[in-house]
């Protein structure tokens, strides 16, 4: 299966944007809706459901990058029986802890925000920015969530001439590392530095290309710092998630408002 995006964000997107055959996107709606019971279902138990054949079933798995039906819904049942998100405090609580919970939450949202806001390094901005500006070819890296942060920072770069290039899981990220033009401009969200462990291959295909590359993350030491030209510091604290919010933070206020600000004009 494509590594780097999960199953669940495979069957938005399907149901979103389509891969041109209706007959998936309804096999997707309705995998969706039935998803706690996948794992529990034949194939010709989910065909019935979907009003399809257990051959129609065969081929949208395949076009999800599963070899069979089996290894798909093995797929669920594991996303099913863990929850790396959120920390243990958060897996057990019960509707009378919400309160501090939000309460904590949104202490700790706050707290990443004024710790990057007081960590924003102006004359590494500037650097940064010089780097868009004179940059050939730029991309943006990174796990899962990354792909949000970097559709919308896409998105707002292209309103001012500057194409970022993206990657929507691993594999098509070590494409996109193989076909960058050498001395290309990369940045990398990773907040607490796994994507360098989890994708060696792309950091040294992107080192050996003398990329420049400039990492948005909560880590600046160790392997991350080693291979970057830059860190760009972003949050204090990602125990449950929080830091997610900060990312997008950092991207809109930092580096897009920065760069349109000093070089829109230009």
């Amino acid at each position: 299966m494509p590594k780097g995006i999960s199953i669940m964000s495979q069957l938005l997107s399907v149901v979103n944007y389509g891969d041109g055959k209706e007959v998936n996107a309804d096999i997707a709606k309705t995998v969706l809706q039935n998803y706690n019971k996948i794992p529990e279902l034949t194939i010709f138990d989910l065909a019935d459901l979907c009003y399809v054949s257990s051959s129609s079933i065969t081929r949208f798995v395949r076009t999800l990058g599963y070899d069979s039906y089996k290894e798909f819904k093995s797929d669920i049942d594991h996303t099913l029986t863990i929850d790396v998100d959120y920390s243990k405090r958060i897996n057990m609580a019960t509707a009378e802890d919400l309160k501090p919970i939000y309460q904590r939450y949104t202490e700790n949202v706050i707290e990443n925000i004024q710790f990057t806001f007081e960590h924003i390094d102006y004359r590494q901005l500037n650097r940064v920015c010089e780097m868009m500006y004179q940059a050939k070819e730029i991309a943006l890296f990174g796990l899962e969530y990354a792909n949000y942060v970097g559709i919308h920072f896409q998105n707002k770069m292209a309103s001012l001439n500057r194409l970022i290039q993206l990657g929507v899981s691993d594999e098509k990220q070590l494409e996109l590392a193989k076909r960058l033009a050498p001395h290309s401009l990369v940045f990398i969200i990773s907040l607490e530095g796994s994507f360098f462990y989890r994708n060696t291959e792309i950091v040294d295909i992107l080192t050996e290309k003398e990329c420049k590359i400039v990492a948005i993350s909560m880590i600046t030491v160790g392997k991350l710092i080693s291979a970057c030209d830059e860190v760009i510091l972003c949050n204090k604290t990602n125990s449950n998630t929080e830091g997610r919010i900060t990312l997008m933070y950092t991207i809109e206020l930092i580096i897009i408002y920065y760069y349109y600000i000093n070089y829109s004009h230009i």
